[in-house]
């Protein structure tokens, strides 16, 4: 399927450069470059070449015109991601939160991401039973975030404490910032993520 939608690409592509140039050759811009052919070097007098100059020129142009109104197709910057407000006043305890883990296809699929919980049910191909990341579903997701695994074995015991992180390196914490700012932006936050109760004391 991959193979087929690079192949419907490609052709697509050439589709449309080749419209291009066609209009290019109509266009009066191409009229004028030929009536410089005298005064131009050999190598640039046929149509291709000349098209090939005007395509050239009408990128330079915009680039020389979006850097004076300024881009207005500014590059995707995690960054540069508006965090949502949380909706709702939930707290979620480690175990509360595994009831979501998007096994029963009824109930909302929550991960939790640095202390808050997110909703996550539109990417259930990805965090759902069968997707890739089925481990990080109703559970804590930060510190395999950090670093950059999926494993069961980086997740936290759903009794224990919040997992507060201190050991990451300074390259982890700059991915789970990364990764913050993704979900920040992506998804609803619908609570937070809290310590369990304390375990009553024994008597002695």
């Amino acid at each position: 399927m991959a193979q087929q939608l690079i192949r419907e690409t490609i052709v697509s592509l050439r589709s449309a450069g080749q419209a291009a140039l066609e209009r290019l050759h109509a266009s009066p811009l191409c009229a004028h470059l030929k009536g410089l052919e005298p005064y131009v070097a050999p190598s640039l007098q046929s149509k291709t070449q000349l098209a090939l100059l005007g395509i050239a020129g009408f990128f330079v142009l915009r680039i020389v015109l979006a850097s004076f109104w300024g881009a207005k197709n500014e590059q995707f910057s995690m960054g540069k991601v508006r965090r949502r407000a949380i909706a709702t006043k939930r707290k979620f305890t480690p175990r509360e939160l595994a009831e979501f883990d998007g096994k029963d296809a009824s109930t909302p699929l929550y991960m939790g991401v640095q202390g808050i919980v997110y909703d996550v049910s539109e990417s259930r191909h990805f965090y759902g039973p069968e997707g890739p990341y089925c481990n990080f579903a109703g559970r804590d997701a930060t510190r395999g975030l950090a670093m950059s695994t999926f494993d069961s074995s980086i997740l936290s015991d759903l009794d224990a404490p919040v997992d507060r992180l201190d050991d990451l390196n300074g390259t982890e914490r700059a991915t789970l910032e990364e990764w913050v700012e993704f979900f920040a932006g992506k998804y609803t936050p619908v609570g937070t993520l809290v310590d369990p109760p304390a375990a009553p004391k024994k008597d002695q």
